[in-house]
């Protein structure tokens, strides 16, 4: 059996496996309540609201958007992948430490990739097979948020889920997953983000929140999928998945912190000595 093979046999293996505690039930109820309130309460009055936002809130709103965008990250995702290819190809046979971050980091481009683009994927084809009139809809044509129109395929009917909010929110995801002690401050930057699509007037509140939460279990999914193979993650007791390697490990020897060793005294040292 070649190396490479065992290698791939060994992470088929972890299939078999229990699939860790994914806290979706947790997950299910708390979107499902602050849906219920969106659809009741907001919708309605933020859709009629966000046409008549002008000055630096709207401003805000346009320039902000556009981080919501998939192929930023997607290009960026496959020049990563291919840089650290190229170091694990590049490295000497028996230079373990660069090849092995070289895989790791390719590994991670493929995972961000992987999140992001599915996500994207399936959350368009939802889009369509829901149906729901965007909020321009209900300013000029006077048509209620609840007007669906399934299988329409329409862009005037695809507001439900957000796709913009759902690319910010498996972004930002993978992001806390790298790096879970800023977790929150990237949990505000995708409200932040997502909130944009609102002011706009391109999405209601229940289609960014369906984004958001929508993103960012997808991204989880996809982390415990790529753990499974043994790639960029493990699962920590609490069935999260956090990274087999941090990204210190990627930082070059110039930028690590050696611990310093005090100069050996020699007939030149014109300092005190002790005994002297």
């Amino acid at each position: 059996m070649t190396e490479r093979y065992r290698w791939f046999s060994q992470r088929r293996k972890l299939k078999d496996q229990k699939w860790p505690c994914t806290h979706w039930r947790g997950f299910m109820v708390g979107v499902a309540g602050l849906l219920f309130v969106a659809f009741a309460i907001l919708d309605y009055p933020v859709g009629l609201m966000a046409r008549d936002l002008s000055g630096p809130i709207r401003e805000y709103g346009e320039f902000i958007t556009h981080f919501g965008q998939s192929e930023w990250i997607l290009i960026t995702s496959v020049l990563v992948f291919a840089l650290g290819m190229t170091a694990a190809g590049a490295a000497d046979e028996a230079d373990r430490r660069t090849r092995a971050k070289g895989v790791f980091l390719a590994q991670a481009a493929s995972f961000v990739f992987a999140a992001v683009a599915l996500s994207g994927l399936a959350v368009n084809l939802l889009k369509g097979l829901i149906g729901r009139p965007r909020p321009n809809m209900l300013v000029y044509y006077d048509l209620s948020p609840f007007a669906f129109d399934p299988m329409s395929f329409a862009s005037d009917y695809a507001s439900f889920p957000s796709g913009h909010a759902t690319t910010v929110a498996a972004i930002f995801t993978a992001a806390a997953f790298f790096l879970p002690r800023h977790r929150i401050l990237f949990f505000s930057l995708a409200v932040c983000v997502a909130m944009s699509r609102i002011i706009v007037g391109a999405h209601y509140p229940s289609d960014v929140i369906a984004g958001l939460a929508f993103g960012s279990w997808f991204t989880y999914l996809t982390a415990i999928i790529f753990s499974r193979y043994r790639m960029v993650f493990s699962i920590d007791p609490q069935g999260w998945p956090v990274p087999r390697n941090g990204f210190s490990a990627l930082k070059p020897e110039f930028m690590r912190k050696h611990p310093h060793h005090a100069a050996p005294q020699t007939d030149l040292d014109l300092t005190t000595q002790k005994g002297h």
